[in-house]
């Protein structure tokens, strides 16, 4: 790859890139901020269970000696331990376990609706509008929750379902806006930049909620909502005002950056057909979806319920909840940048653009695959080290964002990128709303051997995803995306040759 001809300090896809960082940014503040509320919000459902089996005027201590099957429950206090909570903290709401895993999920099952529309608009009326639309729904509804939460239960439920139903339209845009405004050769830097949106806001999220919590302010929790909210309104009138969807559009932009971007000819706008049954026919389309979809599980499994985990099973203070639960997000935010370390190796040509791709892949896969497998034989005293190897694993999964699977889309489907990626993002939202549910059923009393399954499980899932990727994933412009670009152009030389001859 060779530099790129216009510089990009200064550039007007440099501020995109900006902006979308930060819009990624309230994209997933706005949908895991209710995680780390949660804590603060509700009382323990494991608790129930724990008192049945101590006394409130008792405190087991248990011998550094002991075996692993004989190591103190996570509710149980050490005489030298001043982290760990105690039996409880009151909290404002006694929602059950179930209802909290139904609550988590409640967000997805409208996300997955959106995931192909999202796609489809976006290519068809650009990714602006659609991504403004979707932020708007979004950040406006955040102000909403506290609340309906005083009012009722339900009215939560549905206000993230109708989360959901915008983040899926907002989501998809993403990849139309960077296919118009980026060059393939610095694409993978520029989209790591944005996206980096994502593991900083979970960085944030978790500690900023839990300090929020304490402010007093309304109780505390409800601050967790609208101070992202309130934020992320703010960031639509800006985007509005400075984002356009393609270059030709954009009345600031320069000649050179234009010519940049579009060389010295003006893009030609076509309306391309949607080649929707070639698409679901093709081999690599499957084997896209699939490797989507084993990464959002683990993804999702640790990123949602984290801080219940925290909570449950290891036993802090919410402050340290906050902090402990941004580990994953704290790695993963250092590992984005490395979007141009696979630009630089992919300009050195050391291998195929397929065999890089695959190499990152896998790295982000099987090594977190390791983490959670191995977590087990970790001695069980050794809280903070179970949520570092957590955190390392999630780390390593970055891989995949910079450099693997998640930028196939367009280079499998061109100007139907986004299209695609609504697609695998639509089967991808799966484990959003499966894995509270299926945590909720797992850890009935909060244990870490009930945990130890769950993570295991996750394991499983991974090395499946890096498997499927490995075997069968492309990295080259499918042939259903060249030929209906192809069929088009004829279609229209045909049109005009029967147009002269009628003259």
């Amino acid at each position: 790859m060779s530099e790129p001809k216009y510089p990009l300090l200064g550039s007007c896809r440099l501020v995109l890139t900006i902006m979308v960082f930060f819009g990624v940014y309230h994209l997933m503040a706005l949908r895991f901020n209710l995680s780390m509320a949660l804590v603060c919000m509700t009382n323990d459902p494991t608790e129930d269970v724990k008192s049945r089996d101590i006394s409130n005027d008792s405190i087991t201590i248990v011998d550094d000696e002991d075996t692993h099957s004989q190591c103190p429950s996570e509710y149980e206090l050490t005489a030298n331990d001043t982290e760990v909570i105690s039996v409880s903290e009151p909290r404002e709401f006694t929602w059950s376990k179930p209802f909290q895993g139904a609550l988590l999920s409640s967000f997805f099952y409208g996300y997955i609706v959106t995931q192909v529309l999202g796609g489809y608009f976006s290519d068809r009326f650009g990714g602006k509008t659609v991504f403004l639309i979707g932020m708007t729904t979004l950040s406006g509804t955040s102000l909403l929750i506290p609340v309906f939460a005083r009012l009722s239960p339900g009215l939560v439920v549905a206000v993230r379902v109708l989360q959901g139903l915008a983040s899926g339209l907002a989501f998809p845009s993403l990849y139309n806006l960077f296919s118009s405004w980026s060059d393939p050769g610095e694409r993978a830097t520029l989209m790591s930049m944005a996206y980096a949106g994502i593991p900083t806001a979970t960085v944030a999220t978790f500690p900023l909620s839990s300090w929020l919590c304490y402010s007093g302010l309304d109780g505390g929790w409800p601050m967790a909502f609208y101070v992202p909210g309130t934020t992320g309104l703010l960031w639509c009138l800006m985007f509005y005002v400075l984002i356009y969807s393609t270059p030709e559009d954009h009345p600031r932009i320069t000649k050179g950056e234009l010519e940049y971007l579009r060389g010295r000819e003006p893009a030609k706008k076509r309306k391309l057909k949607v080649p929707w049954l070639a698409m679901l026919k093709s081999s690599a389309v499957h084997a896209l979806w699939i490797t989507h979809i084993c990464s959002a599980f683990g993804y999702y499994l640790l990123i949602i319920n984290l801080s219940l985990f925290v909570r449950e099973a290891l036993g802090f203070k919410v402050l340290d909840n906050g902090f402990l639960s941004m580990l994953p997000s704290l790695g993963m935010l250092i590992l984005s940048t490395t979007g141009r370390l696979f630009d630089y190796l992919r300009s050195k040509q050391f291998c195929s653009v397929s065999s890089l791709r695959k190499l990152f892949n896998s790295i982000a896969f099987f090594a977190p695959a390791v983490c959670f497998s191995i977590l087990s034989i970790l001695p069980c005293q050794e809280k903070v080290a179970h949520v570092a190897l957590l955190a390392l694993g999630l780390t390593l999964h970055e891989l995949a964002m910079t450099g693997g699977f998640y930028f196939s889309h367009s280079e499998l489907a061109g100007p139907y990128s986004g299209v695609l990626f609504g697609i695998t993002n639509t089967f991808a939202q799966i484990p959003g709303f499966l894995t509270p549910l299926l945590v909720s059923t797992m850890t009935q009393h909060g244990s870490l051997e009930e945990w130890y399954q769950v993570f295991l499980l996750a394991g499983v899932v991974n090395v499946v995803g890096g498997l499927v990727y490995l075997l069968f994933g492309k990295c080259d412009l499918q042939p259903w995306a060249v030929e209906t670009e192809d069929m088009e152009e004829d279609g229209k030389r045909e049109r005009l040759i029967e147009e002269e001859e009628k003259c």
